[in-house]
């Protein structure tokens, strides 16, 4: 299967001190490179609008600072003359359409860019949000959570190592096809949303041990925890519960934790594609 490819459009103006800029068109995202002896120059028409940033430090140990602003040029210029962390570049971005941001969507995406930085090894936040603002409505959720791939890529423009460890296979996955006795084995949480038995937006609950957890299904076939997108279930599950390993299709429940399990749906999905034979 090919990797996910973020379009893009990069912007190096001739001026070595003007921002370079990258429209990612998928999601209609602006994003600013801009070092920081050079944030004033900023265009203030285009820059004095609602969004989210990140202060990048340099060396072998990087430090990364992320914030949000309802304008991101004064922001980006108190931070230039009061660092809280001797950053080098910043990555301001901003929703390149009639309306942008406004308060509470620049209050989740801060909560979630930090996050999914905070669970990358070698990156250390500084002073990062821990929490999302989650007062937009579950369906705007599922749309600003479409943005992080975008917001991602333009951390990836300027060199961030956003490399993790793959997430393992889950063990109980069975893999897609015939057996010896002709029956199809097939289930993903992709599968599961394409065959209509899971929707984008569910929640999922857990409970183990005393511990409880619960975390939605996003548009991208991923289970999101603590602000951060999972792939496998089972990923998704232990670091949940805070173990180095889950079955989690059969710890989710969709709903609540009187609901079916994945494993249950999963089950459904496979008899039908063994009755459809």
């Amino acid at each position: 299967m090919s990797a996910r490819v973020v379009p893009v459009n990069v912007q190096v103006p001739a001026d070595a001190a003007a921002p370079v800029v990258a429209d990612l068109t998928v999601h209609v995202i602006r994003a600013a490179h801009a070092w920081r002896r050079d944030v004033e120059r900023l265009p203030a028409a285009d820059w004095n609008v609602p969004g989210v940033y990140v202060l990048l430090t340099a060396g072998d140990r990087p430090e990364a600072y992320v914030g949000k602003a309802v304008d991101l040029c004064a922001r980006l210029r108190q931070h230039r003359i009061k660092p809280r962390l001797a950053w080098h570049r910043a990555v301001a971005v901003k929703r390149d359409t009639s309306h942008g941001f406004n308060s509470s969507e620049i209050g989740y995406l801060e909560g979630r860019v930090a996050s999914e930085l905070r669970a990358v090894p070698g990156l250390s936040v500084v002073e990062g949000l821990q929490t999302q603002d989650e007062t937009p409505p579950p369906h705007l959720l599922l749309a600003l959570d479409e943005l992080i791939p975008s917001i991602l890529a333009a951390l990836r423009l300027v060199g961030v190592d956003l490399f993790k460890p793959p997430e393992d296979v889950d063990e109980d996955q069975p893999t897609v096809g015939l057996t010896r006795t002709h029956v199809v084995k097939a289930g993903s949480v992709a599968d599961l949303l394409a065959a209509g038995l899971l929707s984008a937006g569910a929640e999922l609950h857990l409970s183990r041990g005393g511990t409880t957890a619960h975390g939605p299904v996003t548009a991208a076939r991923q289970i999101l925890v603590d602000g951060v997108a999972y792939a496998s279930p089972s990923k998704a599950a232990a670091v949940a519960l805070g173990l180095k390993s889950s079955n989690g299709w059969t710890t989710w429940h969709v709903g609540d934790l009187d609901g079916p399990t994945l494993d249950d749906l999963r089950a459904q999905l496979t008899s039908s594609a063994n009755h459809d034979r």
